[in-house]
């Protein structure tokens, strides 16, 4: 089917509909001079959030370093934990020259 043949009957044909302007899009072709006014207004509430999301991050990092810090200090001294021998071992299962090569 090309352009110049007209549709069949039975055919569905797809229509195309540009979606209606945006409020936003609609106040930019009826007052084209309030563009710059608009994209500062625009850029001072996204610079907003991102300083409101840098605060909330930091107060979250600040509360979380807070709370470790006073559980921490709840806690007992660390205990003195020595692992037992293994019997059957002598020494300390290393080689006792270090590796090195004597030459006598």
């Amino acid at each position: 089917m090309t352009d110049e043949d007209p549709p069949t009957p039975g055919a569905v044909t797809a229509v195309r509909r540009e979606p209606p302007p945006s409020r936003l899009r609609r106040i930019l072709q009826e007052r084209p001079e309030v563009r710059s006014r608009l994209g500062r207004t625009i850029s001072a509430l996204l610079g907003t959030a991102l300083i409101a999301l840098a605060a909330i991050g930091a107060l979250v990092i600040w509360h979380l370093v807070r709370r470790g810090r006073l559980i921490r200090d709840r806690l007992n001294p660390p205990r003195i934990v020595r692992l037992p021998e293994l019997p059957g071992r002598e020494g300390d299962g290393h080689d006792q020259d270090h590796g090195e090569v004597s030459t006598a």
